[in-house]
């Protein structure tokens, strides 16, 4: 069984606001829009959602297969070296040659609230990976569409749909480059769609769908909810997932990804849902807790206890 984690990987620039940018946006000016947001503690951190994602499965003792492009610049070596000091396969990461390693700045306000300005660089270009090369039976294998490379992301939802492989679409932040029928191409076939709150509401106006219309083209949704945990939708209702307590608050940045990661290793394990979404939440409380996406740390025997004291929950794969 392969888990494959495709997305961007970047370097993030975090920055925190402390006010409210809802307090200096004027509803009625917003086609005017002309202000500053003065922000502190400007940090530079690795990032991306593949190198997020990666980076939480491998604290679980995970070894996903990333999928994306980067440039043959400074920081594109520097993030291969890391995945392969983790043991990470980096054999399907392109390094594309005169083109910047993706870069995202992403400040953030007291309430959570958060502004992202995203520069693709290298992930633009067309990844080689082959899903039929794999070894093993294509239904064994699981897999994440997190927002990367434009192209890539229709391709691998038609291959993996095609081949039977088990796929999660997180369209995230490059829902708004997509069509209406792009998204739900690419949704269809999917395990899951999961999005947070707002995500989900561009989604549907995207593709002019009501919620239960998309359970045509998928079998569940999960929409996280920051501090106030997550949602799954089936279409026998909906269950709320609370959040796994903190020790502290640092930054919520990555928290998303984090609960992917936790998603995502407990389904490959064979968990049902809601137990995942559950593994998910703990996964993220520890992201929550530092400033950065990637600053955490835990073992796989601290995640469980912190899951169990929680959830009252043991993922059989953490012990």
């Amino acid at each position: 069984m392969t888990v494959i984690c495709s997305g961007s990987l970047a370097f993030d620039r975090l920055a925190l606001y402390p006010g409210r940018f809802g307090d200096l946006i004027i509803s009625d000016k917003i086609d005017t829009l002309n202000v500053c947001f003065l922000v502190e503690r400007v940090e530079r951190v690795h990032g991306g959602t593949a190198g997020n994602i990666c980076y939480n499965l491998w604290l679980m003792g995970q070894k996903p297969l990333v999928v994306t492009s980067v440039g043959d610049d400074p920081d594109g070596h520097d993030y291969v070296e890391r995945f392969k000091n983790w043991g990470l396969d980096v054999s399907q990461i392109q390094m594309v040659k005169e083109e910047a390693t993706a870069g995202v700045y992403i400040a953030t306000d007291q309430d959570g609230n958060q502004l992202t300005f995203f520069n693709p660089g290298a992930m633009v270009k067309h990844t080689p990976f082959d899903p039929k090369t794999l070894p093993g039976n294509p239904e064994d294998h699981w897999a994440i569409i997190s927002p990367g490379g434009f192209s890539d992301m229709e391709r691998l939802a038609a291959e993996y749909r095609e081949m039977g492989i088990k796929f999660i679409f997180d369209p995230g932040q490059q829902i708004p480059v997509f069509s209406g029928q792009q998204l739900i191409d690419m949704l269809d076939g999917s395990v899951m769609l999961i999005t947070n709150e707002y995500e989900l509401d561009l989604f549907l106006k995207k593709t002019g769908l009501a919620q239960d219309e998309l359970f045509r083209y998928t079998t569940a949704m999960v929409t996280t909810l920051g501090s106030k945990g997550s949602k799954l939708i089936t279409p026998r209702g909906t269950q709320h997932v609370m959040s796994a307590p903190i020790m502290e608050m640092g930054n919520p940045t990555g928290a998303g990804d984090a609960y992917r990661a936790g998603l995502l290793a407990a389904l490959s394990h064979g968990e049902d849902i809601l137990s995942s979404c559950r593994l998910g939440s703990t996964v993220a409380s520890f992201c929550v807790e530092a400033e950065g996406t990637q600053k955490h740390f835990f073992t796989p025997g601290q995640l469980l206890t912190r899951h169990f004291r929680t959830f009252k929950e043991s993922p059989s794969f953490l012990a």
